[in-house]
């Protein structure tokens, strides 16, 4: 005769609970194996939207974003879910804590790039380091606390790296201008500058073997006329540019034998030298005995390079009036400005 099993019965004629699957495995996986393959992808991802950055393409920039988002959550309610079917007590802080370390890997990551500070660091490492601390941290506190200290553990890093960047950054700083007024000291020739009010000088540089200088203005109070709209002030030698083979003054103007509608307004020549995408306009005068300043219009462009503002209503003859050589010291007091 068989008999069929029966439920063990606790001492107090109670059922016995089923026993509970460990959450500590899977914790583990997810641990060892999530940041290294979601930081994998996303750096890759990441990269293309780097790059498509450069060329203005901020859709791609836009479905990282999206991307990481996606991935990032997702992991967090299947890590979420997978504690909960484990019984673990609040399962929503160890996801959280990974969640948390991905994030702040991007950041981290993305931050000194965007400051243009030299401190690569791979993501997937980033986010592999953060997570480990965070977890680690989150295993040795209460589960009153635990949560907190892992959060402020990684928050730490984030603050370490943003200290630590900003600081590069002024070093950066400092030896750019460093390098800039040593080059306009070494500079052969008399430099222009715009003494025009309402504008300043914005970015500078300055080549001894190749004998030009350029400086940057822009509005100091920037009207929707002049959102992101550049004057860029280039002084050159004029044995040098007689050089090149053209005129001193007419480079490509129809009026020397090029293709460049060029007009005189006595010592200036405005020489149009717009594109079939945008208008561009050059005024040239000798600033200087044997000098040559070149006043260029620059106009802010989209990714398909049209302009994003119309020409704004100026008079480039008007402008190189303005035009005069800087007096001493004042190249020096132009690249503080600009670095200040």
């Amino acid at each position: 005769m068989s008999t069929s099993p029966q439920t063990p019965k606790t001492p107090d004629n109670s059922t016995a609970p089923s026993p509970t699957k460990s959450a500590d495995g899977p914790k583990f996986w997810f641990v060892a194996l999530y940041p290294l393959v979601a930081g994998t992808a996303l750096m890759v991802a990441g990269f293309f939207a780097l790059l498509a950055l450069l060329y203005d393409e901020t859709s791609y920039a836009v479905l990282f974003a999206l991307g990481a988002l996606v991935v990032i959550g997702g992991v967090h309610l299947w890590i979420k879910r997978t504690l909960e079917e484990r019984d673990e007590p609040r399962p929503w802080q160890f996801p959280t804590v990974l969640s948390t370390a991905m994030v702040a890997g991007i950041f981290v990551t993305l931050f000194p790039f965007f400051m243009r500070v030299d401190l690569s660091m791979p993501l997937p490492l980033v986010c592999l380091g953060l997570s480990l601390l965070g977890v680690l941290v989150f295993s040795l506190g209460t589960e009153r606390n635990r949560l907190v200290l892992a959060l402020g553990a990684i928050l730490a890093v984030v603050l370490l790296t943003v200290g630590v960047t900003l600081r590069l950054d002024g070093q950066n700083q400092v030896e750019r201008k460093e390098e800039l007024l040593q080059d306009v000291s070494d500079f052969p020739h008399e430099i222009a500058v715009l003494d025009l009010p309402g504008w300043e000088p914005t970015a500078m540089w300055a080549n001894e073997g190749l004998g030009t200088a350029s400086i940057d203005y822009e509005q100091i109070d920037v009207s929707p006329e002049f959102d992101g709209f550049v004057l860029t002030l280039q002084s050159e030698s004029m044995k040098e540019l007689a050089e090149t083979g053209w005129t001193p003054l007419y480079s490509l103007c129809d009026l020397d034998g090029g293709d460049r509608p060029c007009e005189e307004h006595g010592d200036i020549v405005i020489a149009d030298m717009s594109s079939n995408t945008q208008d561009r306009f050059e005024a040239r005068t000798e600033f200087t005995d044997g000098g040559a300043a070149n006043l260029s219009t620059g106009m802010p462009t989209d990714e398909y390079d049209d302009p994003e503002i119309e020409f704004p209503d100026i008079d480039m003859v008007e402008l190189a009036g303005h035009i005069r050589p800087a007096e001493p010291g004042e190249i020096e007091e132009v690249v503080a400005h600009i670095f200040r």
